[in-house]
């Protein structure tokens, strides 16, 4: 599992800037902090937030999008076997997936379309390698992505895969005050 480690804070609110930057056509962040002025947007960027991590055996991939009304997250836990993707609204965190693992990609579209051209190429063979090169490329091909990234990788066979990962979302929930709603 990898991920870039960008995070942009945009104080109110511009929607052609976030079009076209998330969207690939601002390349570079002189490209991002030029049209940003000329729009009249105020941002923050920084490259210092961790996306992906371990939880015990679990990998543990987030993206999320905040504003000053508004917070959504979407969460991916991942053991070998299997996945849980979970959206975290309001402080509820719901199951909207789940499954065997396959090649799952969060981020914006362009990142998705790099990321599957990329899978395309290796004839979908995932390995730690790839990820690091399709991370790599999105950092040089577009301003949302950072070109410094993490990638983190579990080899550990579960008993019980779903368990573990329904396990390590409940001790999230707990930790961060969400409530887990819909569980079937």
């Amino acid at each position: 599992m990898g991920g870039d480690r960008r995070s942009i804070a945009f104080l109110g609110s511009c929607p052609k800037l976030e079009e076209e930057l998330y969207s690939g056509r601002i390349r570079n962040d002189q490209e991002l902090l030029a049209r940003a002025r000329e729009l009249g947007a105020s941002l923050q960027v920084s490259d210092g937030r961790e996306k992906v991590w371990k939880n015990e055996d679990v990998l543990v991939g987030e993206v999320r999008e905040i504003s000053l009304n508004f917070e959504r997250r979407r969460r991916i836990y991942v053991v070998p076997g299997a996945h849980l993707i979970v959206d975290i609204i309001g402080g509820e965190a719901r199951i909207t997936g789940r499954g065997k693992v396959g090649c799952i990609v969060l981020g914006n579209r362009f990142t998705q379309k790099l990321a599957g051209e990329g899978v395309g190429r290796a004839k979908g063979r995932v390995d730690e390698q790839l990820i690091k090169d399709i991370l790599a490329k999105a950092g040089e091909k577009t301003a949302s992505v950072s070109r410094e990234h993490t990638v983190q990788r579990c080899d550990v066979m579960q008993l019980d895969p779903e368990a573990a990962l329904l396990s390590a979302l409940k001790e999230d929930c707990e930790k961060s005050g969400w409530r887990l709603c819909g569980l079937r």
